[in-house]
């Protein structure tokens, strides 16, 4: 009788030789800069149908010390619609021996989203294990079956910074004829092997070193080896979809995820339009719906509808008064349209880590939705979920990347706004009155643009005490620091974010033989200055730029001052310029000025020490001292 080709595959799949796991086994060369190692990492995907997928995986992990241990990825998320048919897990000593068995009913089980889900389908199995000893070994199997092939796996060959792989193999398969497409990124200058046929795609990996995480370093899917899948035709929780293109798979978005979702009670519908109704400008109109929206609403995750990927009605939101990111945002493009006005669901990677939708690999991607606005030629953006972002503010959540616009005609992959360096802005003024006692007081007033603002406008929204802790991290250098009066404003029409906080501190001046040392640049010292980096491997990435302006007037002790004025100073590189001085304005009164211009943009690895010495130079410059005498 002839066996069946794919029962050969799982069979030989399923069945491995016998293996020692002791560390000792672990050659040296993957031990180095590692904290764990990937003995074996091994998966075979089968499409049996459009809606049938069958996954088997086994995950050997050596976890060398307490920061491998996130490593192990002992864990099978699933829903209603899966079916777990094998899940294990086997725990071994340093030596090799086997000293714990975990059985599928052994693994925690729990809902897989966080305390702010309200309700959710999807629940994860997981092993938990608290080791005794260090090295220790964990072996994984699972088998399960899905009907949702709009999620093919992806293969990363590598886990993250300081983990080594001794052997990675992937193999995809499609047994229905249903066209698939395959990416690999970053495989050149690894030893990987690939096999390419009509129907299936296989790679294997061996011996992959720990790659040590560099300073300003790209993100690590950008040079680290990795394979994309993605089917023409899937399937996703009783519907069918097509994504050959970005506008086809936007269109099924559109036509099986949005419509019918957007009706509202009229009661809601006349009460949105008389809050615009004396209004002209469609800006003024967008604010005001936007108002509504983040005064009546909040943002609650619900992960249920078509895979996670179908928001709630916008009568349901409207009705409970909740939402997750899709309900939110279909709701609030529910209630534009009911005033005149067009709006775009818009799907992203959302994150302080920059990270695109790949605009070359229509596949389902993206990790949150949002809003786009299209006025006079230009794209505002709202983010609904939040009850305190301004209208058409990005921060660095949503900025400058690749997203997926849907509209009724299909996706389009479009650009979000990129902040220019000099729009991350900061300007610090301050009056600072200083006694022989070494004490300094003085107000200080802040103003915040761009990504500036972004880290300052939840301010407001914290306790007295988290304020407290804030300026007290923000003036780190500021030993013994107190605060008085803070106040704080923020105008979300202008994206400008105002703060006049009072410190003082007890003994910021040093006495050494009757002269006082004093450190001039009190309030916007920018002390950081990135490790050294020998034999550097990847690009020097600066995602974002900002440009900081300070003038600070600086009262002298009675009786004091100043023996010397350094000259003024000024640097200026490819990373950036800056520019410091420092008058006397008057008797006993001391003028400082300071400027910090960091740009964006990628360099060569050749440039990171001329970048790190241009921040050495700012730190030292930034924590300079003066030196006050009796007159």
């Amino acid at each position: 009788m002839r066996i069946p080709t794919v029962v050969c595959l799982l069979f030989a799949f399923c069945t491995s030789f016998s293996q020692n796991f002791g560390h000792h086994t672990i050659a040296d060369e993957l031990l180095l800069n590692a904290d764990a190692v990937v003995r074996e990492d091994k998966m075979m995907a089968v499409v049996e149908a459009r809606n049938v997928m069958r996954i088997q995986s086994k995950r050997v992990v050596t976890v060398l010390n307490p920061k491998g241990d996130k490593y192990v990825h002992a864990y099978s998320l699933y829903d209603g619609s899966d079916k777990i048919i094998t899940l294990e897990a086997r725990i071994y000593n340093k030596n090799g021996e086997e000293i714990k068995k975990v059985k599928k009913k052994d693994f925690f089980d729990q809902s897989a989203v966080s305390g702010g889900t309200l309700y959710s389908d999807t629940r994860v199995k997981y092993l938990r294990y608290t080791p005794t000893e260090y090295p220790y070994t964990v072996e994984f199997r699972r088998e399960y079956t899905t009907p949702n092939t709009a999620f093919a796996p992806s293969w990363n060959f590598v886990d993250g910074y300081r983990v080594s792989t001794e052997k990675s193999e992937f193999s995809f398969k499609v047994e229905c004829g249903i066209p698939f497409r395959s990416k690999e990124s970053n495989l050149e200058g690894f030893p990987i092997t690939v096999k390419v046929a009509d129907d299936h795609v296989y790679y294997l990996g061996k011996n992959l070193k720990a790659i040590k995480r560099e300073p300003f370093s790209p993100p690590f899917k950008e040079f680290s080896p990795n394979v994309k899948i993605a089917l023409d035709e899937f399937h996703l929780e009783g519907v069918d979809g097509t994504a050959r293109s970005w506008e086809e798979l936007g269109k099924w978005i559109y036509d099986e995820l949005l419509v019918g979702q957007d009706a509202l009670d009229s009661n809601t519908l006349e009460e949105v339009k008389n809050l615009v109704k004396d209004v002209e400008d469609p800006v003024e109109k967008v604010r005001k719906v936007y108002n509504y929206v983040q005064d009546n609403t909040r943002y609650i995750s619900v992960q249920l509808g078509i895979g996670g990927w179908m928001p709630i009605s916008a009568s349901e939101v409207d009705r409970v008064k909740y939402g997750d990111c899709k309900g939110l945002t279909n709701y609030t493009m529910a209630l534009l349209n009911a005033v005149g006005i067009d709006s775009y669901y818009t799907v992203v990677y959302a994150g302080r880590q920059k990270r695109d939708l790949d605009a070359d690999f229509p596949s389902m991607q993206g990790n949150h939705v949002f809003l786009n606005i299209p006025t006079d030629g230009e794209d505002m953006w709202l983010e609904c979920t939040s009850q305190i972002t301004p209208v058409n503010h990005l921060g660095t959540f949503t900025d400058n990347r690749n997203v997926l616009k849907v509209t009724p005609n299909g996706g389009e992959i479009v650009k979000t706004k990129k902040y220019k360096d000099e729009e991350n802005y900061q300007l610090t003024k301050a009056e600072f009155f200083t006694e022989t006692t070494g004490k300094v007081t003085g107000k200080v007033n802040i103003l915040s643009l761009g990504t500036q603002y972004n880290q300052k406008f939840r301010i407001p929204n914290k306790t007295e005490l988290e304020q407290e802790e804030f300026y007290k991290e923000y003036w780190e250098y500021v030993n013994d620091l107190s605060l008085g009066k803070v106040e704080h404003k923020d105008d979300k029409q202008k994206i400008a974010f105002e703060e006049e906080v009072e410190i003082s501190a007890e003994n910021y001046l040093s006495m050494t033989n009757d002269k006082l040392l004093f450190a001039p640049n009190i309030a916007n010292r920018n002390l950081m200055v990135p490790d050294k980096c020998r034999n550097r491997k990847t690009e020097l990435v600066i995602s974002r730029g900002y440009l900081d302006e300070d003038e600070f007037i600086i009262h002298l002790p009675d009786g004091y001052t100043s023996e010397t004025l350094f000259p003024p100073v000024k640097l200026e590189t490819k990373f950036g310029h800056y520019k410091i001085s420092i008058e006397e304005k008057e008797p006993g009164v001391l003028h400082y000025r300071r400027k910090l211009l960091v740009k964006s943009g990628r360099y060569s690895n050749e440039d990171y020490k001329s970048y790190r010495d241009f921040r050495k130079n700012v730190a030292g410059y930034d924590n300079s001292r003066i030196i006050l005498t009796k007159k």
